[in-house]
């Protein structure tokens, strides 16, 4: 059965000269699971950052895999598994690059009420180390009130 949520989206990045960038965001979306796999929807908006608007962002975890899909304004799918690096084209009207993540860390302590999903990760853009980067989602069931 799918539920609303809010969800709270916390990321860092650790750029190679020392620079650090954080960014917030708390959204509603969608969230089920369905034969083991649970699946989070929801739009991306944030006032400050308009890259993100319009698109629409489906996570997928199963056995401690996360997939990240991005469809709208940009089109990008990446795959996080400890250790293993994976490579997926990151599109905007502007074009098309090489995007890369090489996860150190993912975490997912998820149920049917909701959860919570850690990664850290480190971000290439054509094969050149971008920055270290931390991406946590709270997901909690929204009750009616």
């Amino acid at each position: 059965m799918q539920k609303k949520v809010t969800i709270q989206i916390k990321g860092s990045q650790k750029y190679p000269e020392g620079h650090v960038n954080q960014q917030e965001l708390n959204t509603v979306g969608t969230y089920y699971e369905r034969n083991g796999v649970f699946y989070l929807v929801y739009k991306d908006c944030d006032r400050e950052n308009t890259e993100f608007e319009g698109v629409t962002t489906f996570i997928t975890v199963k056995h401690g895999l996360v997939g990240l899909n991005r469809k709208g304004a940009v089109d990008n799918r990446q795959e996080f598994n400890k250790g293993v690096l994976n490579r997926g084209i990151y599109a905007t009207c502007f074009g098309k690059i090489w995007l890369s993540v090489m996860p150190h860390l993912v975490e997912c302590d998820l149920t049917v009420q909701g959860g919570r999903i850690s990664l850290e990760y480190d971000l290439f853009v054509e094969d050149n180390l971008v920055s270290y980067n931390v991406l946590l989602l709270n997901i909690k069931e929204d009750f009616p009130q």
